[in-house]
């Protein structure tokens, strides 16, 4: 199985593949960092899809199931974009690490997942 993969972060599988008429795509997401990392998701067209989770935290080797649905509609060349942030040990709230104002470290960044739209 091909990923999609930064040092900190891997998706698998890589590309999110579904239906123009509508559906769902299960992924997974690995921490492969030697530190907790905090997530947000961040669809770039938030009319036809959604993710059933927008933010938390992940453990150092900690896997995340996550899926992502599609409303029917036209297909454009959209994406979701995986922001990702080192979580110090007490963090609670994953969405505060992604304020304009929060801290950075060098596990701090972002990359992308591709959908690939059938019609």
């Amino acid at each position: 199985m091909s990923t999609t993969t930064t040092k900190a972060l891997t998706v698998e599988p890589p590309i999110c593949t579904i239906s123009s008429a509508g559906g769902k795509s299960k992924h997974k997401l690995f921490n492969q960092s030697s530190s907790r990392l905090a997530y947000k998701f961040k669809p770039s067209n938030n009319s036809n899809y959604s993710v059933n989770l927008i933010s938390g935290f992940l453990k150092v080797g900690g896997i995340l199931d996550f899926e992502i649905t599609r409303k029917a509609g036209k297909s454009k060349a959209d994406k979701l974009v995986i922001m990702f942030n080192e979580a110090p040990a007490d963090a609670t709230d994953a969405s505060k690490l992604f304020e304009t104002n929060a801290p950075k470290s060098k596990l701090t960044g972002e990359f992308v997942l591709n959908f690939s739209v059938d019609e």
